[in-house]
């Protein structure tokens, strides 16, 4: 076997509590976008999924991976996944989320990063 170079990939996951919570999708757009921007991420294709008694998965195909943000308002919570081929940090992500959420009643933010 030859020594291959391993590609960089990042992968951030949060739990978001948000109280009260805004099941909007107009609100889960916002969210992402706002996170590509402060990233400087370039989208390259957008779907979304409504479910019919609550909640929307947005997924992000990115230039350099995938965002997807899951909704369960009957929780209170989103769920967002971010991996990409790029050299940012779990502070990054978090201050992007934080900056997103700023004038929502947040409750607490856990982000995690997956190591491979």
């Amino acid at each position: 076997m030859t020594n291959q170079s391993i590609p960089l990939i990042k992968q951030f996951v949060a739990l978001i509590k948000i109280k009260p919570f805004d099941s909007s999708l107009e609100f889960v757009e916002e969210l992402a976008d706002i996170m590509i921007s402060d990233l400087d991420l370039k989208v390259v294709k957008k779907m979304c999924h409504i479910f019919n008694l609550a909640g929307i998965t947005l997924v992000y195909i990115l230039a350099q991976s995938h965002l997807v943000i899951h909704t369960y308002p009957e929780n209170s919570v989103a769920h967002s996944d971010l991996v990409i081929c790029a050299n940012h940090n779990k502070k990054e992500f978090e201050k992007s989320l934080r900056h997103a959420l700023y004038e929502r009643g947040v409750y607490s933010i856990e982000v995690k990063t997956v190591k491979f």
